[in-house]
């Protein structure tokens, strides 16, 4: 027969997401009638004989066809559950003598059939749960015995990881999931990555000793012989002898794979000089000997910027800064000497003191007390050396000792806030749902800090927006300073009612608008609105309408079109922004009020704006040779995905930041992000750059050009 499109809705409207709509009407029947999970799907075809039925039997006007349905769903379950509960046809609890027996009620109990090929409710065939002598509980890597690290592990997914994850244990394969869900294949394999990389997944994983007796399959690399893995000694230098050896060349340090010394900034010398004279540790310092012409070469291979920055100290090139140098008050033992220079003894033979305190701020090694001079050059250095080494072991050392990444500036920021307040911050970012289902927040954002960042500085916007820093470090050090626990209870709690409002109808819209950069001003606008006492639905409308209608409108003739080219961590721009979503908030909500900004409010300090120029140029320069349309969200945006790639503070990454941000930008414009991924592991290991970064980006792109073409072949 043919149906009308009402009847071909209904069918749809019950069917679609297979058959969602109608299983939530008959799963509560099932469950009451404790059927066996193999004759689920019985019932699910009887319930779509029974949709088919209503559409045609079905007479508007008497009652809503929901309602209809459900009444035919009941009667047809029950006269089901009549027949095959007969004894003809079912296997029903009998006494010794075989005759039914019946409850009280009169009713009999079915012994279910079983089938060993059926799945049981936990998806397991009964035959796999045949008896033997294997516990996987003790075979398997993972350990099963706490609830709670399941709920642990579950509660620290996002809502469309933990889906995709519970239709992997229903059986469902990729494709299918993929279709379920929506999504790409990429998105996929994103969605299952970022479970896998979950911290909590170590909660179920068992330390195994694997033995010594694993078979070894692949022979094809190099092996490092017992000779070489024994080759070697660690030391302690003094830092005088180290630099001594540097100077008279006992000590190689320009190895021909070594990069250029210098390579820190004046923070980290200033925090590293500090370290030194306060006698606290510092990494080992590494050389590998080699035989050339009947002489013994040692070359330095790790250690060249600390030996580097300590000999220019030394020599009164540098001076102690304030930036980084936290522990710039040095305590020292002042000797008391007569006067031919020495030291005066007391009663029992011990030299006499006083306990003073210097500060290095501003100083030379020259201007050091000699007690701190004597620290410096006696200062002891862990010194590993090999043997015997050839050029290829060399490189291999250089790369081990270079395989780490150094923290970025939202991983450095972060050192600046107290043990407590890091506890307030992280509470929030890591714990707040919000950040697992609403935004665009990615794997790559968590690990490197970029939360905690948000955190921080939503808070900044939300209680001390007078007070804000374009500077990371400043606004990590104002919040530890100056917020407290209620503070930061209301952070959380606005990121709460914010994600309920959005719901899961406004996923697009929310990764749309909340990414790290705009988070921080979003929040303090709706922190704005709920001083109306208006319900929160109205906000997501107004999101809704600012996206498709209201982020290119001016008011007062001011749009966000007028801060496109400025730094977004600009205070001038960071507040006009809010002011500007404020007023187009109240006008789509026909609220009267008038707001005084303080947008002008101009902070003169010169470390940010140092950093305010630095980002513009790297904006600037992005938008003149990549992509013109390229925003500074976009820009941070570029940065993580470069920083994906590059270490922060390798030569490519230190001499040619912008150009290599705009090779990002150019790539992602033809959605060649893959390709870069793939060119900039090869092209990394260039270390001649040119001063000029626009000549840096020309090289580049041809060289990523060409990378790409002989992909395409």
């Amino acid at each position: 027969m043919e149906y009308t499109s009402q009847q071909l809705d209904w069918i749809d409207e019950y069917c679609r997401n297979d058959l969602a709509k109608l299983k939530r009407i008959c799963n509560p029947l099932i469950a009451r009638k404790n059927v066996p999970q193999f004759m689920y799907d019985d019932l699910y075809d009887d319930a779509m004989n029974v949709l088919h039925e209503s559409v045609v039997s079905f007479v508007s006007g008497k009652a809503k066809f929901e309602t209809y349905l459900i009444s035919n769903i009941h009667r047809s379950f029950y006269d089901w559950t009549r027949d095959n509960h007969r004894g003809k046809r079912c296997n029903l609890l009998r006494n010794k003598k075989g005759e039914i027996i019946k409850d009280e009620k009169g009713k009999s109990t079915v012994i279910s059939d079983i089938s060993f090929d059926a799945p049981a409710e936990d998806g397991i065939d009964l035959r796999e749960k045949i008896a033997s002598d294997f516990a996987v509980e003790k075979e398997s890597e993972f350990n099963f015995d706490s609830e709670d690290k399941v709920n642990m592990f579950l509660g620290s997914l996002s809502k469309k990881q933990r889906t995709l994850l519970e239709l992997k244990m229903d059986g469902l394969n990729s494709n299918q999931i993929k279709c379920k869900l929506d999504i790409s294949d990429r998105e996929y394999s994103k969605i299952m990555n970022s479970i896998k990389m979950n911290k909590n997944i170590s909660l179920f994983t068992k330390n195994k000793n694997d033995g010594y007796n694993t078979e070894v399959e692949n022979m094809e690399d190099r092996i490092i012989e017992i000779s070489e893995s024994e080759n070697y000694r660690t030391d302690k230098y003094s830092m005088y002898s180290l630099i001594q050896d540097k100077k008279n060349g006992d000590m190689n340090c320009n190895y021909i794979l070594q990069r250029e010394p210098f390579q820190w900034t004046k923070e980290e010398a200033n925090r590293y000089f500090c370290r030194l004279l306060s006698n606290l540790p510092i990494p080992e310092i590494i050389l590998c000997e080699q035989k050339r012409k009947g002489l013994t070469i040692s070359h330095l291979i790790d250690g060249l910027q600390r030996l580097s920055y300590a000999e220019a100290f030394k020599e009164n090139r540098i001076k102690i800064g304030l930036a980084g140098a936290e522990r710039h008050l040095i305590q020292y033992r002042d000797y008391a000497l007569d006067e031919n220079g020495n030291r005066i003894l007391d009663e029992d033979g011990l030299p006499e003191y006083e306990m003073k305190v210097f500060d290095v701020v501003g100083k030379y090694y020259k201007d050091l007390p000699d007690e701190l001079k004597k620290r410096f050059n006696n200062f002891n250095v862990n010194v590993t050396k090999f043997f015997d080494c050839t050029d290829e072991q060399i490189a291999d050392h250089i790369r081990d000792y270079n395989n780490h990444a150094s923290m970025n500036k939202e991983q450095g920021g972060f050192l600046n806030v107290s043990a407590e307040t890091a506890n307030y911050i992280k509470r929030i970012s890591q714990k707040n749902t919000f950040f697992k289902n609403c935004g665009k927040f990615t794997d790559a954002n968590k690990i490197k800090g970029k939360l905690e960042r948000v955190v921080a500085e939503a808070v900044m916007l939300l209680f001390f927006r007078d007070s804000w820093k374009a500077n990371l470090d400043a606004i990590y050090k104002y919040v530890d300073e100056n917020a407290n626990e209620q503070q930061f209870l209301k952070l959380n709690s606005h990121l709460n009612r914010l994600e309920l409002a959005l719901g899961d109808n406004n996923e697009k819209l929310s990764e749309v608008l909340f990414t790290p950069t705009t988070m921080p001003m979003w929040i303090t606008v709706f922190d704005k609105f709920t001083t109306y006492n208006l319900d929160d639905s109205l906000f997501v409308e107004f999101l809704n309408t600012y996206n498709t209608e209201l982020k290119n409108k001016e008011i007062d003739g001011v749009s966000m079109a007028d801060f496109k080219d400025q730094q977004t961590k600009k205070k001038t721009t960071i507040t006009g922004k809010i002011d500007l979503l404020v007023k187009l908030m109240n006008e789509f909500l026909h609220i009267d009020t008038t707001e005084t900004s303080s947008t002008e409010v101009e902070n003169d300090n010169t470390e940010e704006n140092e950093q305010d120029n630095q980002e513009e140029t790297t904006l600037s320069f992005v938008q003149e040779n990549a992509n013109p349309d390229v925003t500074e969200e976009d820009i941070e945006f570029y940065r993580d995905m470069v920083e994906d790639c590059v270490k922060v503070d390798e030569p490519i990454y230190q001499q040619c930041e912008r150009a290599v941000i705009a090779i990002m930008a150019y790539a992602c414009t033809k959605e060649q992000d893959e390709e870069f991924e793939k060119w900039i592991q090869k092209y990394k290991n260039q270390t001649n750059f040119s001063p000029s970064q626009k000549t840096n980006f020309t090289y580049m792109k041809n060289s990523f050009d060409n990378f790409v073409q002989k992909m395409a072949v």
